[in-house]
């Protein structure tokens, strides 16, 4: 296993489904994790709990990731229990219901775009600073291959995550002075809330047509997702950074 010992590691996102777990196996691995978080308490205690159980410090800080203000408020506050920051994790993400263009109410594109994609921006324009003054580090954003799919009833998604993914891109190219590396991780269907959603507005029999095309034949676990993001952030891919890599059991070459 890659250490991430002596890190300090905000995950944007990390009371739940794939946040939870990256930050979960950061602290595994020996990092000081602090999580942002936007509504659910108890969600969020339960991840404190679960990294001190790690012996790693702990900390939540909450704010609406739409909100520039609020996002860069938390992630100072992030900042300064931990004594900096050394990665930056962003696996924040909006759910909605599938609609097609034409039918999609202008409120669902506004919230993806808000928390997904300026959400993302705002986190990493306020952590980066921080960044900075430890004299480098990793940042990984939690991408999707609806990017490279362009799925029908997912627009908004697409749209988004492709941003996401050019954001990190152009932030790669920027920080690389300063010691800093920036990846997206493109994940495809993983076992959370999200999947979920998606699975009930395709119906049962769309669900498993999905999944059964999918080479690997099942959809991932968050934990998967976690130990490739970590994997990422780690010394032992310390010369890479400006990509986006591909974890989808195989869904994309499959068609």
């Amino acid at each position: 296993m890659m250490r991430l010992e002596g890190g300090r590691m905000l995950v944007v996102g990390g009371s739940r489904g794939v946040g939870r777990a990256i930050a979960l196996e950061a602290a595994r691995r020996g990092a000081d994790v602090a999580i942002l978080f936007r509504s659910r308490r108890d969600e969020a205690d339960s991840v404190l709990a679960a990294i001190r159980a790690e012996g790693r410090r702990a900390e939540a800080v909450q704010a609406d990731l739409a909100d520039p203000a609020e996002t860069r408020r938390a992630v100072d506050e992030a900042a300064a229990a931990l004594g900096g920051l050394t990665h930056l994790a962003h696996a924040a993400g909006a759910m909605g219901q599938w609609a097609a263009v034409a039918e999609m109410p202008a409120e669902d594109w506004q919230r993806y775009i808000a928390v997904d994609l300026n959400g993302c921006f705002f986190a990493l324009s306020a952590a980066i600073p921080h960044l900075r003054r430890s004299g480098g580090g990793a940042i990984l954003a939690i991408s999707s291959i609806a990017a490279q799919m362009c799925q029908a009833r997912n627009a908004q998604g697409a749209a988004a995550k492709a941003g996401v993914e050019a954001l990190i891109r152009v932030t790669a190219k920027e920080e690389a002075r300063h010691h800093i590396r920036a990846n997206a991780l493109a994940i495809g269907l993983t076992d959370t809330d999200m999947a979920r959603t998606a699975f009930d507005a395709w119906g049962p029999e769309t669900a498993a047509r999905i999944v059964k095309g999918i080479p690997l034949g099942r959809i991932a676990t968050p934990e998967e997702v976690a130990g490739v993001a970590c994997f990422m952030m780690g010394e032992e891919c310390s010369y890479l950074t400006g990509k986006v890599l591909q974890l989808d059991g195989g869904q994309i070459i499959a068609g």
